[in-house]
């Protein structure tokens, strides 16, 4: 038993002997890490850059951030690259001879100052551009070769010269120039004299044409794009016709995905293959929203649409929209004559149910439209309309049975994306009531509406608006209600709640107006490129013989610019009116 004792116990010994030399190798292992380890006791090194300024600056900087994370104890190793790449910063941008001093920091050993003296740049004393193939008789490049970035007797600009390289290649494939190619390109700078000499050549070879027209599509949809294919076998390949007679496919919101494109590889004796594929979009498809406005209060809307109704294109759209004063069903059901996006017959009909302050309204309405739009001119519709209406407005209650043919021009001009620095709106609508063909009464209903937008410098916007009604003919008792004028709200006079200034019965009754005026001025300035703050006057009257004051609104508001559209916020203050209302306006949409 002593003898077992005895072992365990020498057993037990040699194990606590092994365990502290263990214990030695791993405190030294971790010893040598920590100091091979260089985020331990090194820092890493950065750069400030002295004596250049605006572009050189940034050049210099963004090459220096290009050289790997390097640390503090590698600084000696690593200062023939650092003068390397301000150099090469410099270069790029016209300075060849440079001093350049690099300081290490004795307190701050990782913070590295370099003072740069650019010297003298060099001049590009000629540049040469030299076109072979057909593009020496297009008017394109001698248009592109007239406007270069970078000119005799200018700095040297590496970049620039790059440019000149890009543009002469996005021209050529944006023409049809397939087989283009850049001979030579080459920049020789003369140090000792700071003069540099720029020889490209560029040989486009042939202009390809457009070839045969292929069509990945049901022929029912061929048929109905037909007047939108604006080229032709024979035509030179030009790539922004395409992009327009893509945008226009995709216009006619029947096609999920349209592609239009040039079968390079199938090309031969300069004539391309073009290849035009249609995607349908889905049978059905239903949308619903959300939104909120100063005058309406919550709204909810849902449409469903069936893009195809039959192998000629006609297609049908129903919309329900519900807020607090009012809910409205409508039908539209087009069909197509010739172009799909310009001219077509539109058969509209709806329900529309209102229920608000002195308004109460059943409105069903069928018609049918003749559209002819002008992409680059004035829209007309040519329409005649049946309504049917009870009312209560005010004093004022019956009913109505209305036949009104009429017209209505409009033309939207407008440049800018999310935030507009030109355009107009102008809407014109004249429609005709008469007992001769089974309305009710006579009278004829006329309304117009312009509006202007203009920038002066880059900040500084100026939006006026101005809009007129007026009906002439029977007794004003029988016009319904919705064809009757009211003003007030967001889009028209600010500091008044949505349709109040109208003529009022003895009882404070809204009644509605024969006539209506309205006009505005705002200027807005644009502080960044989301905000812009504004500053609006408004007025405007409903009223039957223009005897009473006009209703004039003032205030200030934000303008916020999202993604969706624009968010504008105003806080407007009646200052006709003696106690001086306070309104607070929101809403969402375009200027125009």
């Amino acid at each position: 038993m002593r003898i077992t004792s005895l072992s365990d116990t020498h057993a037990q010994r040699g194990t606590l002997r092994a365990g502290t030399r263990s214990g030695h190798g791993a405190l030294l292992l971790l010893c040598a890490g920590l100091l091979l380890a260089p985020s331990a006791w090194a820092a890493k090194i950065t750069y400030k850059v002295e004596g250049l300024k605006g572009e050189l600056k940034d050049n210099v900087t963004a090459y220096l951030n290009g050289l790997p994370t390097y640390q503090d104890r590698q600084f000696r190793a690593a200062r023939d690259r650092i003068q390397e790449a301000v150099s090469q910063g410099l270069q790029a941008t016209g300075y060849y001879q440079p001093k350049i001093e690099i300081i290490r920091q004795r307190e701050t050993p990782s913070k590295v100052v370099i003072k740069v003296e650019k010297g003298e740049p060099v001049i590009v004393t000629s540049l040469d551009v030299l076109l072979r193939g057909d593009a020496g008789q297009d008017e394109a490049y001698s248009r592109l070769l007239d406007d270069l970035p970078l000119k005799e007797g200018e700095v040297l600009h590496h970049g620039k010269y790059e440019s000149i390289k890009s543009s002469l290649g996005n021209l050529g494939l944006a023409r049809g120039y397939f087989d283009a190619r850049l001979r030579k390109s080459q920049v020789k700078v003369l140090t000792d004299k700071n003069e540099a000499q720029i020889l490209i050549v560029y040989d486009s070879g042939q202009r390809y044409r457009y070839g045969e027209i292929r069509y990945q599509a049901t022929p029912e949809a061929v048929s109905l794009i037909r007047p939108l294919v604006t080229i032709h076998s024979g035509e030179p390949y030009q790539a922004l016709t395409l992009a327009d007679m893509s945008q226009d496919i995709s216009s006619t919101r029947l096609f999920r995905e349209s592609e239009i494109r040039p079968l390079v590889s199938e090309a031969e004796d300069g004539v391309v293959p073009m290849q035009v594929t249609l995607t349908p979009r889905d049978k059905h498809e239903i949308e619903v929203g959300l939104g909120f406005s100063t005058d309406e209060g919550p709204r909810m809307s849902g449409s469903w649409e069936k893009p195809w109704i039959n192998r000629h294109g006609h297609r049908l759209k129903t919309d329900l929209k519900i807020s607090q004063p009012q809910a409205e069903l409508s039908l539209d059901y087009q069909i197509p004559v010739g172009n799909p996006l310009q001219d077509y017959y539109s058969v509209l009909a709806g329900f529309k149910h209102e229920d608000y302050k002195d308004t109460r309204s059943d409105l069903s309405t069928i018609g049918i439209h003749r559209w002819k739009k002008r992409p680059d001119g004035w829209d007309r519709d040519v329409f005649v309309r049946a309504l049917y209406e009870d009312y209560v407005q005010g004093e004022d209650a019956g009913n109505s049975l209305l036949l009104l043919p009429g017209v209505s021009w409009s033309r939207l001009r407008i440049r800018g994306n999310l935030v507009p620095e030109w355009g107009d709106r102008q809407q014109l609508l004249v429609e005709v009531s008469d007992t001769h063909w089974g309305s009710d009464m006579n009278f004829v209903r006329t309304w117009g509406r312009t509006k202007w937008l203009r920038t002066l410098g880059d900040n500084h916007r100026f939006l006026l608006r101005g809009e007129q009604g007026a009906i002439i003919g029977d007794s004003f008792a029988q016009v319904p209600s919705s064809l009757r004028f009211f003003t007030g709200g967001d889009q028209t006079v600010r500091g008044f709640s949505y349709e109040s200034i109208s003529p009022r019965d003895s009882e404070g009754r809204l009644l509605g107006a024969r006539y209506m005026s309205a006009a505005s001025l705002e200027y807005d300035y644009r502080f960044s490129n989301s905000w812009l703050g504004a500053l609006f006057v408004d007025g405007g009257t409903a009223t039957n013989d223009y005897s009473e004051a006009w209703k004039i609104g003032t205030g200030a508001g934000v303008r916020w610019v999202t993604p969706i559209g624009m968010v504008r916020l105003d806080l407007a203050v009646g200052i006709s009116e003696d106690d001086k209302p306070l309104r607070l306006h929101f809403a969402l949409g375009p200027d125009l």
